[in-house]
């Protein structure tokens, strides 16, 4: 399995403790060694089988249909901008036939709903037009945003993406249930918990809330590429 901008590890360590074995993608130097840091504090180093430094937009290090599932969690595609046609063409051309990509990427109408006093915050900085743009693009300029440039989805446009590239398995929202609920949750029971979490599971998959969560998740099964058995 690869981890594609797998970033410090979360994800890593969770893949890990489902059985797989993991490749590792990451294109900052930094984010790689937090990586390798924490899964070895975790206990988990044994599951992975290596790191490469590595742009989700070019992952020719990697043969075609190499990996049986690839996971690209936590927004990479976000943060590829303008190239996330041929990020998510390079994802699929690494995973084999039949095989999965599960990936998220930043909700549009999801941040607008949890970070809203942010955003009211930075109007007042740099004016009402700033909010506007967010909203209407889903685009974070690096002026605005602490030097980070990333696009946040709405669910259509997602879908229209993955589309090209093969056909949608699943999608889900992240935390849509939960978002803005942590004080009701910090008191819930154990079992209050678990109830909420089999909440959040069932309402994330209406097409309703996909747009909700601060995330959109999809898994996808690539085209067959041209020429390949």
């Amino acid at each position: 399995m690869l981890d594609a901008g797998a970033g410090p590890g979360r994800f890593t360590i969770e893949i890990a403790k489902l059985g797989a074995q993991v490749q590792v993608a990451e294109l900052s130097p930094v984010q790689l060694q937090l990586n390798a840091d924490r899964v070895g504090a975790s206990g988990w180093e044994h599951a992975v089988t290596g790191r490469a430094l590595a742009d989700i937009c070019d992952l020719s290090m990697f043969a075609d249909g190499a990996f049986d599932t690839l996971v690209a969690f936590g927004g990479p595609l976000s943060y590829t901008a303008d190239h996330a046609d041929r990020a998510l063409s390079e994802l699929c051309r690494v995973t084999r036939p039949g095989g999965h990509v599960l990936l998220s990427v930043m909700s549009c109408a999801g941040a607008v709903r949890a970070f809203l006093p942010q955003l009211l915050d930075e109007d007042r900085r740099f004016g009402a037009a700033h909010g506007d743009t967010i909203v209407r693009t889903g685009d974070l300029a690096r002026e605005t945003n602490n030097g980070h440039e990333c696009h946040m989805y709405r669910w259509s446009e997602l879908a229209r993406l993955l589309n090209g590239h093969g056909d949608i398995v699943g999608a889900s929202a992240s935390n849509f249930v939960s978002l803005q609920n942590d004080e009701a949750i910090e008191g819930a029971s154990d079992a209050e918990r678990e109830r909420i979490l089999h909440w959040e599971m069932e309402l994330c998959r209406e097409p309703g809330a996909l747009d909700g969560g601060t995330h959109i998740l999809a898994v996808l099964t690539p085209d067959r590429p041209a020429g390949m058995p």
